[in-house]
């Protein structure tokens, strides 16, 4: 499969879902069971590829802001999220983390485990059986380095569009202010 089939069809399943992320998934199951055993694989692998795009300390720093502490397991479902508002998004987000902001109206889905394991169960549906695993894949640690975000003027510097969007919906928590709720 090639990358650019593979946002097509990551791209098409959010054009026809629109704001509704758990039918974006719905969606890509779907259009996967269509495929052939190999094409799954190979959208696993590009879908892995661009989830390990993702995988930097400024976005899961920005993800924090946007959506409030979470753990390695959630930062994965987060990385999905993004792949699947399509290749600009991801593109925009991977190069200025602060753009995140821009999902806010649907941060709500950012945590949900909408996308792991579409592929296999594709080719379970196809096959009747999972596919082999290679194993773990990607890097062990984030690019980049950390943000302290619990220096506020650090985090206004780095994410001044974030920061902003945490000033006016109150009811976040920040991470620089502990005696917050998070």
């Amino acid at each position: 499969m090639q990358e650019e089939t593979f946002w097509q069809i990551v791209e098409i399943c959010r054009s026809e879902a629109g704001a509704d992320t758990e039918h974006v998934a719905r969606l890509l199951l779907r259009r996967l069971r269509a495929l052939d055993e190999n094409k799954i694989l190979e959208f696993e692998e590009l879908w892995l590829r661009a989830q390990d795009d993702l995988y930097s300390w400024p976005i899961r720093d920005a993800a924090t802001l946007l959506l409030g502490p979470f753990d390695d397991d959630t930062f994965l479902s987060i990385q999905d999220w993004i792949v699947s508002h399509g290749r600009f998004v991801m593109r925009r987000v991977k190069d200025d983390p602060d753009c995140l902001v821009e999902l806010a109206a649907d941060r709500h889905n950012a945590r949900v485990d909408w996308f792991s394991g579409l592929p296999v169960e594709a080719h379970i549906a196809l096959t009747g059986k999972p596919p082999a695993m290679d194993g773990p894949s990607g890097p062990e640690e984030p690019a980049g380095v950390p943000t302290d975000l619990s220096d506020a003027g650090e985090v206004r510097r780095r994410f001044p569009r974030l920061a902003a969007y945490l000033e006016e919906n109150t009811w976040i928590g920040r991470p620089w202010n502990t005696d917050q709720a998070h």
